[in-house]
């Protein structure tokens, strides 16, 4: 009796004396985040430079020009990023997902505004702490290197979009574009969801409301895709989207 209570006594000393899990220990897109290179000693302290915060649909993170004190990690939700020209236009830059990291600046000033859709939750960086701790940390730089460049391949693509494609190519490739992003962070690519409303695909696009509902409603009548609901869609033929990309 007395062996089983020492035995008893160990354990429960262990579990006291085992390190309490850090909030980036246990995130479930880590794995696709640029913090992924860190070990877990090195990830006890990360987590101590950040915070989490959360967004609501529509609310806005940051405003175009609006001094640029933070950075952000998607973790969990979708964000807009547009951004507002001279005339007073609204033009979306692209949309973004879990695993994404934004919040780029010039002259200390926000590149774009960026908009939460749906519910958002993300890691907050304060910029100055981020890039002292980037000093110290050059893998991890690079990795962030890689995910901000990001950013400029969707204004490149959005370039391409507009420049080369007619509506219905535009439409194939937004859907396969969000199918190739839901991949890249380790979700199933098919059915895809569509968090964004027309509205907004429509001006990411360069096309009117009318022209993305005719055109939504060509390939599902032509069986190339099924409209689940209207945030959920399933590519029942990859290869016909693909072929009006070419």
């Amino acid at each position: 009796m007395n062996i089983y209570y020492c035995l008893l006594m160990i354990a429960a000393q262990l579990v006291k004396q085992e390190k309490p899990k850090s909030r980036c220990s246990i995130c479930k897109i880590r794995a696709y985040s640029f913090c992924r290179c860190l070990n877990d000693d090195k990830l006890q302290v990360f987590s101590k430079i950040s915070l989490e915060k959360k967004y609501t649909d529509k609310q806005s993170i940051f405003h175009q020009n609006d001094p640029s004190t933070h950075l952000y990690n998607i973790t969990e939700g979708n964000v807009k990023i547009y951004q507002l020209l001279d005339d007073g236009r609204i033009q979306i830059i692209g949309f973004l997902y879990p695993g994404d990291f934004f919040g780029t600046y010039r002259n200390h000033r926000y590149n774009y505004s960026a908009e939460a859709i749906g519910d958002l939750k993300t890691c907050v960086f304060e910029q100055k702490i981020l890039d002292k701790y980037l000093d110290q940390n050059p893998v991890l730089a690079k990795e962030l290197l890689n995910q901000t460049s990001f950013e400029l391949t969707l204004a490149q693509d959005r370039v391409t979009v507009l420049g080369k494609l007619n509506a219905i190519e535009r439409i194939a490739r937004f859907l396969l574009n969000i199918s190739n992003q839901r991949e890249r962070i380790g979700w199933q690519n098919n059915p895809i969801s569509l968090a964004m409303s027309r509205l907004d695909i429509a001006d990411y696009l360069g096309l009117t409301i009318e022209t993305v509902s005719r055109e939504f409603s060509k390939l599902k009548t032509s069986n190339i895709i099924k409209i689940i609901s209207s945030k959920q869609v399933y590519l029942n033929d990859i290869k016909k989207l693909e072929d009006f990309c070419k």
